[in-house]
């Protein structure tokens, strides 16, 4: 039984990791804290302000036979909360506002 068990929690954490950033980022909640970002993306590749707000970049590298691509995922946060998220990088709209900016296709 310890056997099946210690199985069951390997291959839980093994298909944890399979998961994209865009995949896991569409887990994510307006007003989630800092840790809980951590938590689910993990560090980001980059770490920016803008003003009041904290920006976290993650990188996602698609690999094919012919080509390595990435698409920036964006997590913006204001007093240690997530205010907004998603593909694409951030932007500073005026003075007290970040958007993010989608990428082109």
């Amino acid at each position: 039984m310890k056997r099946i068990m210690g199985a069951a929690v390997l291959a839980a954490a093994l298909l944890a990791g399979c998961h994209t950033t865009g995949q896991k980022i569409t887990t994510l909640d307006p007003g989630n804290s800092r840790d809980q970002v951590v938590a689910t993306l993990g560090r980001p590749d980059a770490l920016s302000t803008m003003g009041d707000f904290e920006v976290y970049t993650y990188l996602a590298r698609h690999r094919s036979r012919m080509s390595v691509t990435h698409t920036d995922y964006t997590v913006v946060m204001k007093e240690g909360h997530v205010v907004q998220f998603g593909p694409g990088l951030a932007r500073r709209e005026g003075l007290h506002n970040v958007v993010i900016v989608p990428p082109e296709s």
